[in-house]
């Protein structure tokens, strides 16, 4: 297939199945400008934002380039990993004075997987895994990690970096028996899958009863979709296939059989007009950025309330 004629189809909601779009702008990759034109279309019916045109799935390996940056053995998550695992075991070798460190060197864990998912550990499944960052700090915490993704190549780095177990697959049902795994765990990866309902279908399946999902994703309410809307970065267009909002994230949960679910939004920025408006290396709007951004702090509490954040982390139960 060549680069400049590239293959898109037009999919039907992955919520409820309805072919009735509003389109709410196209655009190109902005990215790695690889050639395409694409939209982003809500679900009349159900509110879903989904992309479409969107590259079929013979072509979809195209906008994922060497140089892109979660498959990339630069990518800053591995140096920031890198530099937990060591605040992680410096902790654990000095006591109560190590404990003060705790907090800092499991933050970006925490983030994802609270304290009350990891009560007795045991088998995580991480979809998605990338080049294994986040497998290895669920194994410095005490879980048996197990990565996947649909990446060989990435898979062979993650295993020589870390000397984690990874699973090269892009295939429905999930490589997996049922009832296998205590946490799965979805980190930016929901939002690149062509169904993400039958995904998660499948997670419900490996889970073990009692088990949970923990997924992350961009947020579609977030303020900076509001203020920018077509010109907001995430909309990562046509990586990202589906775009999610609270409502729409609980809608799939909920469809796939999970309970209990909480979702929360996080990386509120009340500031995002003065940060984004005024260059960044320049002292002077450095100052100014500050300035600016002060007086929107007062609507933190207000951002919180209304899941504005720019992502959204959910956590639910078998």
């Amino acid at each position: 297939m060549s680069p400049s004629e590239p293959l898109t189809e037009w999919a039907p909601c992955d919520l409820c199945d309805a072919n009735d779009w509003k389109v709410l702008f196209t655009g190109q990759d902005k990215r790695h400008h690889v050639p395409g034109e694409f939209g982003v279309t809500q679900c009349r019916h159900c509110g879903h934002l989904q992309t479409n045109p969107r590259p079929t799935r013979d072509a979809i390996l195209t906008y994922y380039p060497a140089t892109y940056t979660a498959h990339s053995l630069s990518c800053s998550r591995i140096s920031r990993s890198l530099r937990d695992l060591k605040l992680l075991e410096v902790a654990r070798k000095f006591g109560f004075c190590g404990k003060l460190l705790l907090p800092i060197a499991t933050y970006r864990f925490r983030c994802i997987v609270p304290s009350r998912l990891s009560k007795g550990r045991g088998l995580l499944l991480e979809i998605g895994c990338g080049v294994g960052w986040f497998c290895k700090l669920a194994d410095a915490m005490g879980w048996q990690p197990v990565g996947l993704d649909i990446s060989d190549s990435v898979c062979r780095e993650a295993r020589a970096i870390w000397g984690i177990a990874v699973v090269c697959s892009d295939s429905l049902p999930l490589p997996f028996k049922p009832q296998t795994f205590d946490l799965v765990v979805l980190r930016h990866t929901l939002e690149h899958l062509f169904s993400p309902k039958r995904v998660l279908k499948e997670v419900h399946r490996v889970l073990r009863e009692g088990g949970w999902v923990a997924v992350e994703v961009p947020n579609a309410n977030s303020l900076g979709r509001k203020v920018f809307e077509e010109r907001w970065d995430t909309w990562e267009l046509p990586r990202h296939l589906h775009h999610f909002t609270p409502k729409t994230l609980r809608k799939v949960l909920e469809q796939a059989g999970f309970q209990n679910i909480k979702i929360v939004s996080a990386r509120h920025k009340p500031f995002l007009l003065a940060n984004s408006l005024l260059p960044k290396r320049n002292p002077l709007a450095k100052l100014g950025r500050i300035l600016l951004g002060l007086p929107a702090w007062v609507l933190l509490p207000l951002m919180v309330v209304r899941q504005e954040g720019e992502v959204l982390r959910a956590w639910a139960q078998k």
